[in-house]
Order: structure tokens, then sequence, then C-alpha cells
């Protein structure tokens, strides 16, 4: 038996540091330190010891059985680039501060950043072979990689772009500029929707047959922190302003807003489009993989051609599993389950609050009355998308549920949701492919869906769809079945059960809590559905 523990950790980990168990190749535990800190990204830890321990506990492995730690940042490099003055993490300090006291340690290997990131693209995906795109704020001195993957095969890298290049970087200058915040990527890819008018593209990275161009230049030893000012200036540039003139919530009706977040949205769509056609054509093979933070840009995935897969765990906290996968390959092609964290652990004390035994027909009741129910049963979801095990479910049938789910989760009413369906959704929406596993791609909506389904619907007629396959979440088709029989569409709204600002709710009583405070009518757990609010 080979047990391999992945981290995103170290020197290179300033967000989203992470922990997983890999055991003869097969993950059996994947947890982000967030879940377990409750601080979102758990921004600065650089040793999430924590989440080892969470990790190992998960997968039933104790401390001594781990032959390899895997870093998903090469230190090394890292230290040969910098030069005098900076060094990388010792194997003892990594060790020491990651929870292995010894006396026996495994051995410590250092992986590259974005080999990490095409790692798990590629096995998460079950192909047998894949060009894999890799585009992020940075990795140790890249920001755009490209490989070629072959099952039982080393990944062989076929083009590189330096940090001036970065995607990941751009946006976050466009988010800060919005006040969203540093992170807030998600938020600007919702407003650029908003945008009606023509004539988007800023000229900050363009693209042509031959070649990829930024406006910061070509420069390979340029740095994160020489850039952020630069592409702030490019920004203030555009908008000629220093800031919006609305307030974060009234964003959708200030024009220049939603003009640049537009521009920002256009640039990512035009040269990841480009990068998945120049990957396709050098790798030789139309199956495509991508990873790194801007794979969660679900609106660019949904305009690439098929086949393409992105995993549950495409930003930093994935290199973990990435890392791990590096040293210790699955022995056979899978698609990957998200479901790799802990359970919800025991029910707290409920002081009174009415409970039943779950069932279909309950929770189809609930959801007809208007309720808003959460969900926290089985084991959490890896990556940031809630798929039903740590969600908030909803009718969709309604315009107004959407303002409603907002107003509960403290959200910019400008903001979408998704849906889930276990059923083909041609009818609603148009096909995605892997895409609407871990709701990681945009659909435009079919007349039929756009009118079944208006608090699903953005501002622009798509919609992130999550489509369930079976073994995946039997209680919630079952609910789904139930309402179908009922002459609703088998279609719920889903989001995450969390309130602003903070992470994913973990556990049943983080679950509760949560539920009590943001006001939800209902929590579905693994053996309850409590009545924690009445209906508003």
């Amino acid at each position: 038996m080979t047990v391999v523990v992945g981290v995103n950790a170290g020197h290179g980990a300033f967000h989203d540091p992470s922990a997983c168990v890999v055991v003869d190749g097969m993950p059996r535990a994947f947890v982000e330190l967030e879940r377990i800190s409750r601080v979102r990204h758990a921004p600065g830890v650089r040793l999430p010891a924590a989440a080892v321990a969470h990790a190992l506990d998960v997968a039933g492995v104790n401390v001594g059985d781990v032959d390899a730690v895997a870093v998903g940042w090469d230190e090394p490099r890292m230290a040969a680039q910098h030069g005098a003055g900076w060094t990388a993490s010792s194997e003892k300090e990594l060790l020491d501060g990651l929870g292995f006291p010894g006396p026996v340690r495994p051995e410590v290997q250092f992986v590259a950043h974005h080999r990490a990131h095409a790692a798990v693209a590629f096995h998460a995906s079950g192909y047998e072979q894949a060009a894999v795109v890799v585009v992020d704020g940075n990795g140790e001195d890249e920001s755009i990689s490209m490989f070629r993957a072959v099952r039982g095969g080393a990944l062989v890298r076929l083009a590189v772009w330096p940090q001036t290049y970065s995607l990941g970087h751009m946006y976050e200058a466009v988010s800060d500029w919005l006040g969203l915040g540093k992170r807030g990527a998600g938020k600007t890819m919702g407003l650029a929707a908003y945008d009606t008018t023509a004539g988007r593209d800023p000229g900050w990275l363009t693209v042509d047959a031959a070649m990829l161009r930024s406006v910061l230049g070509d420069d390979p030893a340029a740095r994160y922190k020489d850039l952020r000012p630069r592409w702030a200036a490019q920004v203030a540039a555009f908008t000629g302003a220093a800031g919006p003139r609305r307030r974060p919530g009234e964003l959708h009706h200030d024009e220049q807003a939603v003009r640049l977040a537009s521009a920002a949205q256009h640039t990512v769509e035009t040269v990841v489009a480009w990068l998945a056609e120049k990957a396709r054509r050098l790798a030789g093979t139309a199956e495509l993989c991508l990873a790194g933070g801007v794979a969660l840009n679900c609106a660019a995935n949904g305009h690439i051609p098929g086949p393409v897969y992105v995993p549950p765990v495409p930003h930093d906290a994935g290199v973990a599993l990435g890392a791990a996968w590096t040293l210790s390959a699955p022995p056979t092609p899978h698609t990957m389950s998200a479901y790799l964290g802990s359970g919800p652990g025991p029910l707290p004390d409920l002081d009174g609050l009415p409970a039943a035994e779950p069932s279909p027909e309950r929770i189809a009741d609930l959801l007809e009355a208007g309720a808003v129910v959460g969900v926290c049963r089985g084991r959490a979801e890896a990556g940031p998308r809630a798929l039903c095990h740590r969600s908030l479910l909803a009718l969709p049938h309604a315009a107004a549920t959407r303002d409603q789910v907002n107003h509960l989760k403290r959200r910019e009413l400008w903001r979408p949701f998704g849906p889930v369906t276990h059923r083909d959704n041609a009818a609603w929406w148009t096909p995605i492919g892997e895409l609407d596993r871990y709701m990681l791609g945009a659909a435009h909506l079919t007349p039929t869906g756009a009118a079944d389904l208006p608090a699903i619907t953005h501002a622009d007629n798509t919609t992130r769809p999550q489509r369930l396959r079976p073994g995946d979440e039997d209680l919630i088709c079952a609910v789904l079945d139930t309402l179908e029989n009922r002459g609703h569409p088998p279609v719920l709204l889903n989001t995450s059960f969390n309130g602003p600002g903070e992470p994913i709710v973990n556990t049943a009583e983080q679950a509760l809590t949560c539920a009590r405070r943001l006001g939800v009518d209902a929590l579905l757990t693994d053996t309850a559905l409590i009545q924690v609010a009445g209906r508003r």
C-alpha cells in the first residue's frame, strides 16, 4: 500500500491551503482548511496541519503510514528564481509544521504548481489522453501552460506564457476596482452578463491566428508585486475613474461598472477559446482538460466545444491532489467523485425544533410551500461548488424566488443561481457535457427553460447547471422524481449553504447555526428533516 498526502502548502500557498490523502492512487479524502478554520480561503496559512490531520482522519489512515508528502509548489525552483535571501522550506520545517513528528517520517516531494494543476485535471477526467490548459494568477514563474497527457505516461509541457499574460491577475484588478474584492471573480463574471453593448475588447490580451499578446509585454522575470499596480493602471485608464459610482448592490445599474466587467469577461472568453484550440492542435487530440483558478469561470468554459472536462477542484486547493497524483496516479481511468470531504457528524441539540424522518414527500411538501431547504448530508464536496450535499434548495418556478434566496444569503440581488436536475437537460438548456457534473459550465436556456425556470435564468439567458448522476445523491433524486410526479419540472434552484463572507458549512452543527442565522426554513441531514423556521 502506498499512501501519499498532497498539500497546497509552503511559501507558494498564499490562499486556499488544503490537504488530501491518496492510497494506491485512489483519493480517500480532500479537505480545504477553510472548512475547518471557518475563514474564507484561509489566506496566509502556509502549513495547514489541521487540514492534514482532518484528511487523515476522514481517510482512516495513521500518520505513521504515510509514505510521502507531495507539495503543489516547486520551492527549490522558486528559491533559484528569487536568489539570495530567499530559501525554500526545509523538509524538517514542512513535516514539523504539517504534523509529522517522526521518528520515521515520509519523504517530501515538490511538484511544479502548473504540473500539479494539470495532473488533477487529467487524472480526474477519466480520459485516456488529453490536451491540458492551465490558466491562473501565477505558478512559480508562469501564468499559462499547455500539456499533452497520456494515461500511463508523463505530462509533456507544450507551451508556457509568463506572468505578464496572467488572466487571473487582470481579473483580480477588475474585481478590486469594482469593490468586489481581489477574490471577487465570481461576482465580476455575474455582473458582466448585464452588458448589452458591443465593442467590449479593452486590448489587454489579444489573439490572432499565430500569437497571444499582452499589453504588459513579455518580461519572463515580472512578478505579481510588480504587475499588480500595472494592471490597476490599465483598469483605471479603461474606465477613466478611480472606482464605480454605485454601491456593490447596485452595480448592475452602473454602466461603467458593467462595461468593465464585460471587458474583462470578454478577454477571458477570447483568450481561453484561443488556448483551447491551440492546445488541441499541439496535443493532437480533441479531449481537453482545463485547470487553474480561471477554470472556475463557467461562462468561458461553456463557450468551448466539447469534449471538455474541468475537475471540481481546478483552483489552488486542487494542487494538493494533483501533486499527490504526480507521485501515485490512479491505477485505472475513472471520473472523479467530488464527495471527498467529511460527513456532517452528530446532530446538535435541536432545542425543541420539530424534526421528522426525511422522506421525498415531506421535502417536496416544504419546497412546494415556498420553503428554502438546507442540505447537510453525506460527505462534503471538494471544491467551491455545492453539489447537493451542502446546498440550499428551492423551487425555481417563480422569479421572486431569486430575490428571496439572495435576500436570505445577504447577496447582491443581481447575482444569479444555478439549477440541479437528474434528467437529460436538453428541454431546459443546451447540453454542456461533463461541465454539468460539478456546475462548472454555463449553458444557454431554451425558451421552455426560460419560461419554466425564471429563478435560475441570468440576465444573458444562461444558467450554470448541475446534473446528478446515479449514486451522487439518491434522496435529492427521489425528491426531483416526486416533484415531477406532481406536475413540476424536476429542477431545483441549488446554491451553496453559507452566509456572506463565510465558507460553505461542513458539519451539521454549523448547518443548524447557519440556518437559524439566515432564516432557512428547514434543514435536511442524514437522519432528520428539521423545521428551523416558520414560513415567512
